[in-house]
C-alpha cells in the first residue's frame, strides 16, 4: 500500500523517492489558510514548502486570506503585518485572497500589505475606491507545463454587507455576493484546463457554491477554521481548508489526460508538527521579530490552566466591567482569539493575541427587554452566544438556530426585570455590528477592551478562570 505523501515529506524531506514513477500530466497545489500571524511556525512551513518544491518545482502556494490578526509582535509594528508579508514573501507564496481580518486596521494599513507583497491579490467580488491605491485582481491565470490555470478570489460578506470586520474599518471599500460575482467570470472555463475558487467564505459557504457552480474543480477555503483532511467532493467539486495558525497544510494534486482534460484530483493534509527542520533563513527572522522586548513584560499570571473560550470571555467581560463600572459586560465569541491557556506568566503578548482588536469600551443604558434582544441579534450574527458578567443567562435554540426563551439571571439570583434599565458594557464592534433594537445610542468610554484586560491584572495579578461558566443553552 502506497504511503501518504505526508508520511513520505517527515521522512525524506525531499529525497527524490518518486522520480521512478511513470511521467503523468499533474498539477500541484499547496494551500493554507487563517494564518493569524503565527509567525513561530513559519520556518516549518518554509521548510516543507522547500520540500515539496524539491518534488514539484512548478507548485503553485495559495494563502485563503486572514494572514494577520492574533499575534502583536506582526500587528502592532509601525506598518501592521510587515512581519508577515516578509515572512510570505521569503517563503514565495504565489498568491493570496483576503480574509476579513485583513481590514483589521482599515483600508490604508491593507494598501501597505498589498504594496509590499511580491505576490498578488485576487477578490472578484471587493472594489475599492481609486484614492486607496489598492492593486488587486479579480483573477489570476497561469501557464504550467502546457495547462492553463485560472483562480477566482472571492470573501465572505455578512448581513451588514460586509466581511467580518468592524464596519468602521470599511472606508472606501465595497462589497457584492460572491454568487452574484463568480458567474461574471465562469467564461474563464471554455480558456483553462482548471477553474479554482479561493475563496475566504467558510467551508458551508463553500459547499454551497460547489453545489451552485459546477463549473469550477476545486475550491481552496478559509474562514472557518476547518480541518479537511481527505479528498471531500460535493457536486464534483473538491473543497479543502487547512485549519488554522500555520499547524496544516494542504496538498492538491491534479491529474490531466493527454489532451489536457482533468481525469483526477485529491487533496491530503500536512501537519506541520511532524516536519522536522525549520528553515534557517526564516527562523533568523521570526528570531529577530520576537526579540521585541515590549511584548515580553509580565502583566500578570494565570493560576491554572484554562482549556474552554467561554472562560477567557468571562476574564475579558469581568475586566471590562470592573474598568467601566457597569453592571453588565457582554463580549462576543469572535472577539476571543484562543480557548486554552496554560499555566504561566502572563505578557502583553498574551493579553494582545487573546484580544487583538483595539475595540473601544461602548457603555448603554439598556432595558432587560433590549438586553434580551441583544443577545438574541448576537448570537443569529456572530459565531455563538455572547459571554457575560454582572449575569448569568440561559436559553434555547429553535429548529433555525434562534435564540428564543432566554433567561437572565442577576447576582443575587432574580430574575433580570425586562422593564427596568442597567448599565451595560460591550466593544466597540458588537456595538456596530448587532444590529438590536435600543433607545440609548451608547457612549465610549475612550479605552480599549485589551486596556481592559492591563488594567484588571493590576488589580487581580493572579486569575483562576478554569471552571467559570455563565452561559448555558438549555
Amino acid at each position: 500500500m502506497r504511503k501518504s505523501f505526508a508520511a513520505i515529506l517527515v521522512v525524506t524531506m525531499a529525497l527524490g523517492l518518486f522520480s521512478c514513477q511513470p511521467k503523468v500530466s499533474k498539477l500541484y497545489v499547496a494551500s493554507i489558510n487563517d494564518m493569524h500571524a503565527n509567525i513561530d511556525n513559519m520556518p516549518l512551513l518554509a521548510s516543507a514548502v522547500d520540500s515539496l518544491r524539491a518534488l514539484y518545482p512548478d507548485m503553485l502556494l495559495f494563502s485563503a486570506g486572514d494572514n494577520r490578526t492574533g499575534n502583536p509582535i506582526n500587528d502592532r509594528t509601525p506598518h501592521p503585518a510587515t512581519p508577515m508579508v516578509e515572512l510570505m514573501n521569503a517563503i514565495g507564496f504565489d498568491l493570496s485572497t483576503f480574509g476579513n481580518h485583513e481590514w483589521d486596521d482599515g483600508p490604508q494599513a491593507l494598501s501597505y500589505v498589498v504594496e509590499h507583497s511580491k505576490f498578488p491579490y485576487i477578490c472578484a467580488n471587493v472594489s475599492f475606491d481609486d484614492t486607496l491605491g489598492i492593486k488587486h485582481t479579480p483573477y489570476k491565470t497561469y501557464e504550467i507545463n502546457g495547462l492553463k490555470i485560472g483562480v477566482i478570489g472571492v470573501i465572505q460578506i455578512g448581513e451588514n454587507g460586509l466581511p467580518d470586520f468592524h464596519p468602521n474599518k470599511a472606508g472606501g471599500s465595497h462589497f457584492r455576493p460572491a454568487t452574484e460575482v463568480i458567474p461574471e467570470y465562469l467564461s474563464l472555463r471554455k480558456e483553462c484546463n482548471a477553474l479554482f475558487l479561493l475563496t475566504h467564505c467558510g467551508f458551508e459557504e463553500d459547499v454551497e457554491l460547489a453545489n451552485k457552480f459546477p463549473e469550477v474543480d476545486a475550491i481552496f477555503g478559509g474562514h472557518s477554521h476547518t480541518l479537511v483532511d481527505s479528498t471531500r467532493l460535493f457536486n464534483g467539486v473538491m473543497v479543502t481548508q487547512a485549519m488554522n495558525r500555520v499547524n496544516y497544510l494542504t496538498l492538491s494534486t491534479f491529474t490531466f489526460d493527454k489532451e489536457g482534460k482533468m481525469i483526477d484530483k485529491k487533496s491530503e493534509v500536512i501537519p506541520l508538527k511532524k516536519v522536522t527542520t525549520r528553515k534557517p533563513e526564516v527562523q533568523a527572522m521570526v528570531d529577530q521579530y520576537n526579540s521585541n522586548s515590549v511584548f515580553a513584560q509580565v502583566v500578570g499570571y494565570n493560576d491554572v490552566a484554562v482549556d474552554c473560550r467561554e472562560c477567557l470571555g468571562s476574564f475579558m467581560t469581568d475586566a471590562a466591567m470592573e474598568l467601566t463600572g457597569a453592571q453588565m459586560a457582554f463580549q462576543n465569541y469572535g472577539g476571543v482569539r484562543f480557548d486554552t491557556l496554560s499555566v504561566r506568566p502572563l505578557t502583553l503578548r498574551d493579553l494582545f493575541s487573546l484580544d487583538p482588536f483595539d475595540n473601544e469600551l461602548i457603555l448603554f443604558n439598556l432595558t432587560g427587554q433590549e438586553i434580551i434582544d441583544f443577545l438574541a441579534v448576537s448570537k443569529a450574527t456572530d459565531y455563538d452566544a455572547n459571554f457575560c458578567s454582572g449575569c448569568t443567562y440561559s436559553y434555547k435554540v429553535d429548529d433555525e438556530g434562534n435564540m428564543t426563551d432566554c433567561k437572565v439571571v442577576m447576582p443575587n439570583g432574580k430574575p433580570m426585570e425586562l422593564d427596568k434599565t442597567y448599565k451595560v458594557v460591550m466593544n466597540s464592534y458588537m456595538s456596530s455590528a448587532f444590529d438590536f433594537p435600543h433607545e440609548d445610542p451608547g457612549t465610549t468610554s475612550f479605552r480599549t477592551s485589551n486596556e481592559a484586560l492591563v488594567a484588571y491584572l493590576k488589580n487581580h495579578p493572579h486569575i483562576d478562570y478554569s471552571n467559570t461558566h455563565r452561559v448555558v443553552e438549555r
